[in-house]
């Protein structure tokens, strides 16, 4: 799925130094990959807008008790900090909002 990052990448960035706010607000109009699986969804009548609305709420009631739940447990131990890390690339390329120029190609 093509997506975009709507917000900068720490506390220290607010991602609006690089690029204008009509830049981020044209890019989560038209390609929100969220917005774009509902109206493919709704536009082949594959589900009802209420059907969709009772799907989010649940959707949102299930990450609020994984939040809940992730917040009570323990940190893991130091040990588990490589577990299951992929280390071989497939390279990948990161293109501007425009999908013309690309922005870099990671090894």
């Amino acid at each position: 799925m093509d997506t975009y990052r709507y917000h900068g990448h720490s506390m220290s960035d607010p991602g609006s130094t690089y690029r204008t706010r009509d830049e981020i607000t044209g890019v989560r109009q038209d390609r929100d990959p969220i917005e774009r699986v509902r109206k493919l969804i709704l536009s082949l009548e594959l589900a009802s807008p209420s059907e969709l609305k009772d799907i989010e709420k649940e959707v949102r009631k299930e990450t609020d008790e994984a939040i809940a739940k992730a917040k009570e447990s323990p940190m893991p131990d130091p040990s588990e900090l490589f577990t299951d890390v992929c280390v071989e690339s497939y390279g990948a390329e990161a293109f501007g909002p425009d999908r013309k120029e690309v922005k870099a190609v990671l090894p």
